[in-house]
């Protein structure tokens, strides 16, 4: 599990910049399939607020302040990881990490954020990806 550390945040951060879908299917799961009672109110109730103009600016900021988080762990991650398997492409990864970190923080809607994910994918997902191969073979260490 620890080698695989930098690809789940990458995908787990790339889930975030599809804002659009995580706001519609936010809670879904809980909602549709599990059906719990408990918890119904307060996520449709949350659901809602999610989803409503008025509250967009309170939640755009929470959700800009855990994409950055992300990026920052990925960012520490392929630091220590890959810097020695692959310099270049990891100092390339960073530095495409820190400007989309600044353009995050920048965002004021959530399109804006949603704008963002092909260069996340290109620019952050598909090289970690490729670094943690090149990582793993270096090391002898068979992918499964």
């Amino acid at each position: 599990m620890h080698d695989v550390a930098p690809l789940g945040f990458c995908l787990a951060t790339q889930d975030l910049f599809d804002a659009r879908r995580y706001r519609g299917n936010f809670g879904d799961f809980t909602l549709l399939r599990m059906k719990n009672k408990r918890l119904e109110p307060q996520i449709y109730d949350l659901k809602r607020q999610l989803n409503s103009r008025a509250m967009e600016p309170k939640f755009l900021e929470g959700h800009k302040a855990v994409i950055v988080s992300n990026i920052d762990k990925i960012i520490s991650l392929v630091s220590a990881r890959y810097v020695q398997t692959n310099f270049r492409m990891a100092e390339k990864v960073i530095e495409d990490a820190k400007d989309l970190m600044s353009r995050v923080m920048l965002a004021t809607s959530f399109d804006q954020i949603a704008e963002l994910e092909p260069n996340f994918r290109s620019k952050v997902t598909l090289p970690v990806y490729e670094l943690f191969v090149e990582y793993m073979k270096s090391h002898g260490l068979r992918l499964i």
